[in-house]
Order: structure tokens, then sequence, then C-alpha cells
């Protein structure tokens, strides 16, 4: 909540000073004249340079996850969730979530419901996190849902942290290879042509070519820094589009090994949090909206958005996954089961834990997999650079 900074008079024509919370100038206004003063000025506080670099990180998953079941336990206890928002904040050691639960807390305290209070923050709290949270408040079964939504969170952080995990050793060998090639281009090629040209040799042409190559980092290497960075900040930028984020998605579907991977990483994030809404009693109309505004992969973004039309028409879930190509036979059959039932969130649960089991064993045997691929390319790097440093090197010697 905006914080103003203010200079009144009183009754009596004493000048104050002072701050106060309020939503706009105007309710501050109020809030000032019902204690008696007039105003003179209002100001709203602004952020320094040092709060906007302390808060750059914004809050970590982990953290949300954390109050989210703390927060579960205390309304669970009967805490009323003003004091419970309190007791989180004073416990909270990340700063910037600190910030987020007093704002909410001041404007909780001030009449808001607490969905209200957590959109303002759409960073730290999801679209799924507040049509949760609305649902608690309509149910009354807000400590359940919250329960259940910190469950379903940690599930997410944890697949992620595996994929992240697995991906370190790739990572690291291929920034290896970078740093290898660079000073190799800039500092030992350099000597090896100085050596060769001052011995008048004829040179391979691969070893021509490695020089050339060498020659033009050493001379153009700020010049190549500054377009190495400027690409990486275009494909940011274009990313970003509609255009990008539609390639993006059908990149990490046709990559190599990645591909089947990313596919049913986003089946489980579909799936999961599809079963957490309906379970939540929130319309599938409105659940089907709510998911394609938090999937990332603008395939499932818009099978979502299709989806929710198709359902909103009459049609049954089930049909619409059997008519679309992006999910597997497997969701559409286990959708007719759960629509039979009256259990589709329950189905849509053992969906997405089987696929979440299906991405952990194929997480798990990725270093394996990519192996081959990171030999053969480490191969070939230092073959090339063998094969125009000693070729020369051994004519030099068979000549003497």
């Amino acid at each position: 909540m905006p914080v103003f900074s203010y200079t009144a008079r009183d009754s009596a024509g004493i000048k104050r000073t002072g701050s106060v919370d309020a939503r706009s100038d105007a309710v501050a206004v109020t809030l000032l004249k019902n204690q008696g003063l007039f105003v003179v000025s209002l100001t709203e506080q602004r952020n320094s340079l040092i709060d906007e670099v302390l808060n750059f990180g914004g809050v970590p998953q982990g953290e949300v996850v954390n109050f989210t079941r703390q927060f579960s336990t205390m309304i669970s206890s009967g805490l009323p969730i003003s004091r419970a928002l309190e007791v989180l904040a004073e416990q909270a050691t990340n700063k910037n979530l600190q910030k987020v639960l007093l704002d909410c807390l001041r404007d909780v305290e001030g009449g808001a419901s607490l969905s209200a209070a957590f959109s303002r923050y759409p960073n730290v709290f999801s679209e799924t996190y507040q049509a949760l949270v609305r649902a608690g408040e309509s149910s009354g079964k807000m400590d359940q849902i919250l329960l259940r939504l910190a469950e379903t969170m940690e599930a997410e952080r944890e697949l992620t942290s595996k994929f992240k995990g697995a991906m370190i050793y790739p990572a690291i060998v291929f920034f290896a290879m970078i740093g290898v090639f660079v000073l190799m281009m800039v500092f030992v090629i350099p000597k090896l042509a100085a050596m060769y040209e001052s011995l008048n040799i004829d040179l391979p042409i691969i070893t021509k070519v490695m020089i050339g190559v060498s020659s033009f980092m050493q001379h153009n290497i700020i010049v190549l820094a500054i377009l190495a960075a400027g690409v990486v900040l275009g494909i940011r930028y274009f990313f970003k589009t509609e255009l990008g984020k539609q390639t993006k998605s059908y990149i990490d579907f046709a990559l190599p090994v990645f591909g089947k991977i990313n596919r049913q990483r986003d089946l489980v994030q579909f799936t999961r949090t599809l079963s957490l809404l309906i379970s939540s009693a929130i319309p599938i109309v409105e659940a089907l909206r709510i998911v394609s505004a938090v999937v990332e992969n603008v395939v499932f973004k818009n099978a979502a958005v299709n989806a929710s039309k198709a359902v909103e028409k009459g049609n049954s879930l089930s049909e619409f996954f059997k008519l679309e190509k992006s999910f597997p036979p497997l969701i559409s059959q286990m959708a007719s089961v759960g629509e039979e039932t009256g259990k589709l969130d329950e189905v849509l649960e053992k969906v997405a834990h089987y696929y979440d089991g299906e991405v952990d064993h194929m997480v798990k045997g990725l270093s394996a997999a990519l192996e081959p691929i990171i030999l053969i390319l480490l191969g070939g790097m230092v073959g090339v650079l063998i094969i125009s440093i000693i070729t020369p090197i051994y004519k030099i010697t068979s000549a003497l």
C-alpha cells in the first residue's frame, strides 16, 4: 500500500507532519480529515535506488511455499488472517516477502479481501494462487486449499530442481569448451602463427583458417563481446514477443533428448494445476482459463483456451483432449473416466503423478543421454585444434 508524507495543521493551527498509509491520495486526505487535520501538502513516498536494487531479486518460490504451508497451519488453528500475516511477516527472513506480507496486512486491515491483497503482487502470488484463495474465502476451507496448494507448489519446485540439477554437468562442460576455445584463439594460436610465419613454411588450409579466425578474434574481441551480448539480449527480447513465444514452444518440443522431457513436464503442470483448481470447486471453464494464464508453453496455453471454449459450448473435456494432438491418448481416456465417475480432479492428479514419475526417470538418465553428444562435440573441437596445430609442426620436423 502506498505511503504518503503529509504536512497539515490541526484545529489550533499548529503544524503537523508525518506519514499515512492509504490506497490513494484522496483516501489519505480523508483519513487525515477524520483525525481533525487540515492537509497543506501530501506527497507519495518513493522507494530509493538502494531499495529498488534490494528488491530486484523478488521472492523465491521456496519462500512462498513455506509461507503457504505455515499460513495454512495458523488458519486451521483458528488464528485470524490478519494476525497470521503479522506473525509470518515478523518471522520472514526474506526482506521482499516481509514487505509484501506487511502490505497485504495493511490491505486486509483496511477492509480488503485476502485474494484482493494478494492480487497486487502477481509475481509472488500467481493467478492460480489468487483463484484458490478466492475459492477458500467463498467455501470456508482456506486452510485445506492452502495446504493442497503448498504441496502442489513443492512438487513443481522439486521437479524443476531435478531438471536444473541434471543440466549442471552438461552446462559446465559446454561453457568450459567455449572458454578453452577462446583462450586458444586469443593467446595460443597467435604465438604459433608468429612462429610459423618466421619459418616461412606452407601451412595446411585448416591451419590458415584457424589463424585467420584467431587474428579476427584478437583484433575485434570487444566488438565480438558486444555483438554476443546484443545477440543474447535480442534473443531474449524476441522470445518475449508472441511470435517468439510460439517459436520457443515448438523448439522446446522439437529438441532431441530435451523435447520429450519438456513436453511431459508441461503436461504435469497442466494436469496438476487443472486438478487443483477443480478440486477447489472452481468451475471447469474458469479453471481452464486460469491454466491458460499459468502454463508457459504456447501450445498448451492455446489448448487450454480452446478447451475452455469447447466446454463452454457444452462439449466434454475428454472429447477435446481426444481431438487435440498436443495431448497423448492417456489423458483423454483418463479424463473420460473422471467425467463418468465425477472424480475428474482425482483422475487428473493421478495422470500428473504418472507423468511426474516419467519425467523423473528421464531426467535421471539425461546425463547419460547427453554424454555421447558431449563427447562428440568435445572430441571434434580437440581434433580440429590438434590437426591445425600439430600438422605444421610435423612438417617442420620432417624437413629437418
